[in-house]
């Protein structure tokens, strides 16, 4: 699972919105405290969603974007 993290609400469900009218399956989800203290949700994707996900955030640019990331075995960290 991928994560997209903002610092606003409106941003967060702006992607979300954006993801599922293309077709790519996805969550809003409480932002982990590991990734950051901002407004609280996150859009989650599976892994295999994570290329077209970044393609179209890339494209409509999202404002609050605190960045994207994976979880592994020593936590979250930021998706290049």
């Amino acid at each position: 699972m991928y994560l997209f993290a903002f610092r606003s609400r409106t941003q967060s469900m702006k992607l979300y919105d954006l993801l599922r009218s293309n077709d790519i399956a996805c969550e809003i989800i409480n932002t982990p405290r590991e990734v950051s203290a901002s407004c609280g949700l996150s859009v989650s994707v599976p892994d295999d969603a994570i290329e077209r996900a970044v393609g179209i955030q890339n494209y409509y640019r999202t404002e609050t974007l605190i960045g994207v990331f994976y979880h592994d075995d020593r936590g979250y960290r930021r998706y290049s």
